[in-house]
């Protein structure tokens, strides 16, 4: 009887931390300090153009102050790559997954005013910073093999194609 006691006053007081509501979550939606998981995607969601190469292709005039979301399949897995201008009119292309959360179904980025989120850890990063990111760190992957043209990023395949094992159990924007 008194295991049964003691289940119920445990259980009563997990609800009580936890609580019912649902108006909880929608204010931390779009609250830059809100744990990870709670964001809404916003922004386009694209499938990947490719060039004769397989290179994949993205045109300046999709990208805004707006994330994008390019889906470039390969090997039956879908790769996402995040596109953005930041406040100052210069173009950011990441790969959309933490170099170090990456692997887990929640290792995708969501916009948060002028900083994307990992949704998996909660860390967020200016979208101005996103050309200073470390190899393997805590934040987007970086592309070294990122050829910009006047209307246009080139991205070589094979440097996205390797990432492809962070992507098998991803469940980020991909449609």
């Amino acid at each position: 009887m008194k295991k049964l006691s003691l289940i119920a006053v445990l259980f009563i007081s997990i609800f009580g931390l936890i609580g019912c509501g649902n108006n909880t979550l929608e204010k931390q939606k779009n609250d830059e300090n809100a744990s990870a998981g709670l964001k809404e995607i916003t922004g386009k969601i694209y499938q990947a153009e490719t060039n004769e190469d397989g290179n994949i292709i993205i045109n300046k005039d999709k990208i805004t102050e707006e994330v994008s979301y390019y889906s470039y399949e390969y090997d039956g897995v879908i790769i996402s790559l995040l596109a953005v201008k930041d406040e100052n009119g210069k173009f950011h292309v990441v790969i959309n997954t933490c170099g170090s959360c990456g692997g887990s179904p929640y290792a995708y980025f969501v916009q948060v005013g002028n900083k994307i989120q990992c949704q998996n850890c909660g860390s967020t990063f200016l979208i101005t910073e996103l050309d200073n990111l470390k190899t393997d760190g805590c934040n987007p992957i970086g592309i070294k093999e990122l050829e910009e043209q006047e209307d246009k990023f080139i991205i070589d395949h094979e440097e996205i194609e390797q990432y492809k094992d962070k992507f098998e159990n991803w469940l980020g924007p991909t449609n």
